[in-house]
């Protein structure tokens, strides 16, 4: 019995580095993904605390990422491709913005008891950047954020990808 086993070892290590055994295949590594285009404008818009957040960042390609929803329940992110003329008129406005102007225009919180209800736009072009309340909204501003709006509502431009991002499970389901 013991013979058999040192000859079952002895046949099985002489089996071993055999030039005749595969190796294993070396495996490519994939491309790194694209980065995206310069970013245009990034506009964030919320309600008051609400928790449900949406986003449009306008890429300089005639591109957009939306984000909508936010909070606990998780959110979506959408890739969005807008017509040359759509791309066009959109980073027109976000350059006739007048940031410079508005710089140090901000929103007062409501805090407790307080008004905190109106709907809030954080708007960001390269290093400046404007808070103003639909209410309240300068009428230079305006054109540009109902562009944007019209992005993110999915008014303006054609969906080409998205995906949900749950907040509590983590999980990403395409």
């Amino acid at each position: 019995m013991r013979a058999l086993v040192i000859g079952a070892m002895v046949a099985t290590l002489v089996g071993c580095g055999s030039e005749a055994s595969p190796k294993p295949a070396v495996q490519q590594s994939e491309a790194a993904p694209k980065k995206p285009a310069a970013e245009v404008i990034y506009l964030y818009r919320v309600q008051g605390d609400d928790p449900m957040p949406y986003s449009v960042s306008l890429r300089a390609d005639g591109t957009a990422q939306v984000i909508r929803g936010g909070g606990h329940g998780g959110f979506k992110k959408i890739a969005v491709v807008l017509d040359p003329a759509d791309a066009k008129r959109s980073a027109r406005l976000a350059e006739r913005a007048p940031f410079k102007r508005l710089d140090g225009l901000t929103v007062r919180p409501g805090g407790f008891g307080g008004w905190d209800n109106d709907i809030r736009y954080m708007i960001r072009r390269g290093n400046r950047s404007v808070t103003v309340t639909a209410d309240h909204m300068p009428r230079s501003i305006r054109p540009l954020v109902r562009n944007l709006d019209a992005i993110i509502d999915g008014d303006t431009g054609r969906e080409v990808s998205s995906s949900f991002h749950a907040a509590i499970s983590g999980t990403i389901d395409n």
